[in-house]
């Protein structure tokens, strides 16, 4: 257990032309006067740029803290990250300042890092440095000592905390959806999220900020346009298992938690009073059996045949020295067993509770899995059929 402390545009394996719309706002963090501001990190990440989306569809006005040497080059960054996906006559309401989570004080002086907070009364802390092959030193101060910071700042401007933990934090044995965490957890990133969950928690119970807990699980395409991250595993397989003509057999299941939803409940949750105080595992409450994967690329026309695992590996491997795309895939796979979803019994409970009548549902599983292939085939992520 570590001592308790106290990414991408999103696309796909093949090039796509991005959208370019009107110029985002960057300047001093002051700028948006006396309107209620949230305070966004992780803005250009795949989730991250969802939340910022949701959030300038509810009217908000959104303050992104992105990393990069100039104005021009952070707006642009985040002018990818969000890929057209916001409405020109809402531009004015995102403004981009500086900011490095991996700093002391995010890379500001102590004045400019104090002005972040001006006009914010929500803090949404979604940036991290994912990384599961690193041990735990590495990722300490973008995962541990940012959110330490950044829970300083929204406790002197008194703002309420949001903070995007992850699964990843939470123990095997831990049943329900404690808001803190004790059990350990192995591995650096799980790590790093559980010592930073942890400030979170305990920050609230001291009364130093409001805060509410949300731990994703994986997250997958978006349920209508299927805008995938590349770098997700599972949605990586599936692509190049297309592509190639072969798929593997797999002992998995496996749990689409689409990012359109996580980002709705995120917003939802962080926007509902008695939320503060509460966890919420996001993770979608259906799964499906990996046999289920293979049969919906048949339905869409594909005839990929299954391989054992390391045979399928073996030739992802091969095919991976003569394409970069696959190249990519290869240097995630495990030698001997590949698995998606281990947490048989998390399901989403607290979040429907709290929620209610505003919870937003899911589709059937095998019907996001049908959805978002016929939409990898309009977009040229897939293969065409003949």
């Amino acid at each position: 257990m570590p001592p308790r402390c106290v990414r991408t545009r999103a696309g796909s394996d093949r090039p796509q032309r991005g959208r370019h719309p009107p110029p985002l706002r960057s300047g001093r963090p002051d700028v948006l006067g006396d309107r209620s501001v949230t305070l966004v990190t992780g803005a250009t990440g795949f989730l991250g740029s969802a939340l910022v989306v949701s959030l300038v569809e509810q009217g908000e006005a959104v303050r992104c803290v992105v990393r990069g040497a100039t104005a021009a080059s952070r707006a642009a960054k985040l002018r990818t990250a969000l890929d057209g996906r916001v409405a020109a006559k809402d531009q004015h309401r995102i403004e981009v300042v500086p900011g490095d989570l991996a700093e002391e004080r995010l890379g500001l002086s102590a004045a400019g890092f104090a002005a972040l907070g001006r006009d914010v009364s929500r803090v949404v802390h979604c940036g991290a440095r994912v990384n599961m092959t690193l041990p735990y030193g590495p990722l300490y101060g973008t995962n541990v000592r940012a959110t330490e910071e950044l829970i300083e700042l929204a406790e002197a401007c008194s703002a309420s905390f949001g903070y995007v933990s992850s699964l990843a934090a939470v123990g095997r044995s831990v049943t329900g959806e404690p808001f803190e965490l004790h059990d350990s957890v192995s591995g650096g990133y799980g790590q790093t999220k559980w010592s930073a969950d942890r400030l979170v928690s305990v920050a609230h119970q001291e009364g130093r900020v409001r805060a509410v807990i949300l731990r994703p699980g994986r997250i997958t395409a978006h349920s209508r346009t299927a805008r995938s991250n590349p770098d997700d595993l599972l949605e990586r397989v599936i692509r190049v298992s297309a592509w190639l003509g072969v798929v593997p057999v797999l002992d998995t299941r496996v749990r689409l938690s689409p990012v359109d939803w996580v980002s709705r409940l995120v917003v939802a949750l962080f926007g509902t009073e008695r939320a503060h105080g509460q966890a919420y595992h996001l993770i979608a409450a259906q799964s499906l059996l990996w046999a289920d994967v293979p049969a919906a690329l048949r339905a869409a026309g594909y005839e990929p045949v299954e391989l054992p695992y390391q045979r399928w590996r073996s030739a992802v491997l091969a095919a991976g020295r003569d394409d970069p795309a696959v190249a990519r895939l290869c240097h995630a796979l495990p030698a001997d067993r590949l698995s998606f979803d281990d947490r048989i019994g998390c399901e989403p409970r607290n979040a429907a509770r709290t929620l209610a009548g505003e919870y937003p549902d899911l589709p059937p599983a095998a019907g996001l899995l049908g959805g978002t292939i016929a939409a990898w085939q309009r977009t040229g992520e897939l293969p065409s059929v003949p």
